[in-house]
């Protein structure tokens, strides 16, 4: 078996010959997945986005994930090449014209997270962290979480993942999986402000959600994915561009009611999911936020983090 490596210290002819063959192995946080596809385009995004992760060229006994990103049909393959993702169940996802890939991509292990995992809850939220603890950050699509998850991240602080937060029922920590952050619209020159261009990837345009471009996680966020850590502090941020900044403490209760809906899998966990999110919050200090700019959002979020011992 191969050496796990990062993928660029592979020749490239090796990569698209076990990608084509759906024998490309990625290592990340819980999971492994089996990975198969084909086309420039989903190769550069890979060596772009996913540069610093460890990847295999040989299966290795057990996977966790199998994700194949391919055309929807024979016609489309050839014709006006299209891909959708493969995750071997019936997904509600559109094709994609394949300069796309990556994002098909995105979408399929955001898929397979959300309708196939049962041994993490699943939330809809950001996670950053740091050696003292997490900060768990739940909002609806455009509240602003992942602009706030990439200034976190130059903070100092960890990042866990953009687009799920995974709770272990056992230990009601929080567990890393540091896939690319997904930025949307205005929110990538922001981070590409923060971060530099060399962090961003090249935006895609015209995507069903605008433009779309990926804040890569770096050598320090992929070397700790084995190191989860206790929610410190759980917020759920809301952006609006008129207003001004605003926080709120939740109880405990709120919180709960607020999470439940959030998670793609509590309803079929059961008494195991709502003891471990009862004992997680009963660490956390929780906040509501909603802000205006990501200048005062960060404000706001430095004294949260100074207060919560962070």
């Amino acid at each position: 078996m191969t050496t796990a490596n990062a993928l660029n210290s592979f020749q490239t002819s090796d990569v698209v010959s076990a990608l084509r063959h759906g024998t490309l192995e990625m290592q990340l946080g819980p999971f492994t997945a089996r990975l198969k596809g084909e086309g420039a385009a989903l190769i550069d995004f890979l060596q772009d986005s996913y540069r610093d992760v460890m990847f295999r060229l040989e299966l290795s006994d057990v996977t966790d994930i199998s994700l194949n990103v391919c055309a929807p049909s024979l016609l489309r393959k050839y014709f006006r090449p299209q891909v959708m993702p493969d995750p071997g169940f019936q997904v509600p996802a559109l094709p994609l014209p394949r300069k796309m890939s990556g994002l098909a991509f995105e979408m399929g292990l955001n898929l397979i997270v959300a309708l196939k995992c049962c041994r993490l809850v699943s939330f809809h939220a950001g996670v950053v962290g740091n050696d003292t603890g997490s900060i768990m950050l739940c909002a609806n699509s455009g509240g602003g979480k992942s602009t706030l998850v990439a200034a976190l991240m130059e903070e100092g602080f960890r990042l866990f993942s953009d687009e799920f937060a995974l709770l272990d029922m056992k230990e009601a920590t929080l567990v890393p999986y540091p896939r690319p952050v997904s930025l949307k619209n205005e929110s990538i020159e922001i981070v590409r402000n923060l971060a530099g261009s060399d962090w961003v990837s090249p935006a895609l345009e015209g995507t069903p959600k605008g433009s779309i471009a990926y804040r890569r996680a770096r050598p320090m966020d992929v070397a700790d994915t084995n190191r989860p850590k206790p929610a410190k502090l759980v917020i759920f941020p809301k952006f609006d561009i008129e207003a001004r900044p605003y926080r709120r403490e939740l109880s405990k209760a709120e919180a709960l009611m607020r999470l439940i809906p959030s998670s793609t899998n509590f309803h079929l966990l059961g008494e195991d999911a709502f003891q471990a999110l009862l004992k997680m919050l009963d660490g956390a200090d929780t906040f509501e936020i909603s802000y205006g700019t990501t200048d005062s959002s960060m404000q706001m979020m430095r004294d949260l983090i100074k207060g919560a011992g962070l």
